[in-house]
């Protein structure tokens, strides 16, 4: 009999990574807003709550830095599809960003799980 290991979709793959970020968060105090709000403009992966403060979680995961590591592909591009995707929920919610208490966290993995980076206050 053959044994192969399970192999996951793109889309598999990010709604694992997804899953770990969101226990990883609220292991650390925060609490569970929203999942995967898709707007025209792009995607908000996680919508969290730290007390008061809305947080809005871009999880990312690279199997290795051959193309550059999670972090770094988090782009000028990328942040602006961000910040619109949040600015269009909030305006769903009767704020902005200029009104709501709000922040801007990644969450960075390597190729497992384990290896995890959360950068708070990701684009001041």
């Amino acid at each position: 009999m053959f044994s192969r290991k399970k192999t996951f979709s793109t889309k598999q793959q990010g709604a694992r990574f997804e899953q770990y970020a969101r226990l990883f968060l609220e292991s650390q105090g925060l609490h569970f807003v929203a999942a995967n709000q898709n707007f025209k403009c792009g995607e908000l992966d996680l919508i969290m709550l730290d007390g008061e403060t809305l947080v809005f979680v871009e999880v990312r995961q690279r199997k290795n830095d051959l193309f550059g590591s999670a972090v770094e592909s988090v782009d000028w591009h990328k942040q602006q599809k961000w910040q619109n995707a949040a600015n269009l929920w909030l305006m769903q919610q009767g704020q902005s960003l200029e009104d709501a208490d709000c922040r801007f966290d990644l969450v960075a993995f390597g190729q497992s799980p384990k290896d995890i980076e959360w950068i708070p206050n990701f684009l001041d």
